[in-house]
């Protein structure tokens, strides 16, 4: 049986564009767990906007996180420009995050 709500790639980037507005399906975060650990995807800072500073000095859209232990706490993984740099990115146990966010087994624990 399936956990993953999303069927395709599309349906999860169409929900992240960096403009929050639920009833027209648009999203800041999503909590999610991968292979028994807990992350989040989100758009712009949850904690300190220097986190945010791409290498060039631009601010990044999107970060990736992990949850830390029991807690409501996360932990930055990695910072991205564009959907495109995120789907690219190993960040999440060395596996494409496009791969980890469509494997049937990661399951959506939360959205905001």
């Amino acid at each position: 049986m399936r956990k993953n709500e999303y069927t395709s790639l599309e349906e999860f980037t169409s929900q992240y564009i960096g403009v929050w507005g639920p009833s027209d399906g648009h999203w800041f975060g999503l909590e999610f767990t991968y292979r028994g650990v807990e992350y989040r995807f989100h758009t712009g800072p949850m904690y300190d906007r220097k986190d945010m500073i791409l290498p060039d000095g631009r601010m990044a859209t999107f970060g990736l996180y992990q949850r830390i232990g029991d807690s409501n706490d996360f932990t930055l993984l990695g910072v991205f420009d564009t959907m495109d740099d995120v789907l690219e990115s190993t960040c999440i146990q060395g596996v494409k995050f496009r791969e980890v966010i469509m494997d049937p087994d990661t399951e959506l624990t939360g959205q905001d």
